[in-house]
């Protein structure tokens, strides 16, 4: 990534509002907060008497997919493209769990930008994690753990892009913290460029801060 590259997602802004609108949240805490809790309930939701999931990669967990799909391919979803006869006239649908860090691999992005060539938060974000932190405060999600994960796109050095990575999902986690959000709820992890979200590996789409549910077996 460039020195000089803007953040990792920006809302346009409507042309009648003023500089105010870099205050505003670009989601709230409501949304936040029934995403968690609706993975959750999926995550313990059985499928054919067992709960259908698939520990590994994306690109492990469905191997037959297009790779025009991108990046590391997703797997069958609710109204997906699972095989509908072979389940009964539904489509099952399969979480995908990283092995390491156990989050499943359903991503809420953070929508966070940052200053120029630091990792140090823009107002926009900060909004934007105040809204994060009141939504997984839901007492439904009090138990929950959640993976704060650090991404870039390929423009750059490899090693460059993983540092930036590292220290900007770091810059997020102690705002969250500082914030009320109890520290061993969160892990912090950086993949730099080695995970795309789509084919490209230099389209900004790649530049990201994502949230992830730890898996609660």
């Amino acid at each position: 990534m460039l020195a000089g590259s803007v953040a990792f997602t920006i809302a346009a802004a409507p042309t009648w509002v003023g500089t105010a609108i870099a205050q505003d949240a670009t989601y709230s805490a409501d949304e936040v907060s029934k995403h968690f809790k609706q993975l959750k309930t999926r995550s313990l939701k059985p499928v054919g008497g067992t709960r259908a999931l698939c520990i590994g990669t994306r690109d492990e967990c469905n191997p037959s997919a297009s790779a025009e799909e991108g990046g590391q391919v997703a797997v069958s979803q609710e109204g997906g493209n699972g095989d509908a006869a072979a389940n009964g006239g539904t489509t099952q649908e399969t979480l995908v769990v990283d092995p390491e860090t156990k989050a499943i691999d359903v991503g809420f992005n953070l929508l966070v930008s940052f200053e120029y060539a630091s990792a140090r938060l823009s107002p926009a974000a900060q909004a934007n994690l105040r809204e994060f932190a009141k939504g997984i405060s839901d007492p439904e999600l009090a138990s929950a753990t959640f993976v704060i994960e650090g991404h870039t796109d390929g423009i750059g050095s490899e090693s460059y892009n993983q540092r930036l990575s590292e220290d900007r999902a770091q810059a997020v986690t102690q705002f969250l913290v500082n914030l009320g959000v109890e520290r061993d709820r969160l892990k912090t992890v950086a993949y730099g460029e080695s995970r795309p979200k789509v084919a490209d590996i230099n389209d900004p789409a790649n530049r990201r801060v994502e949230s992830k549910l730890v898996f609660d077996e």
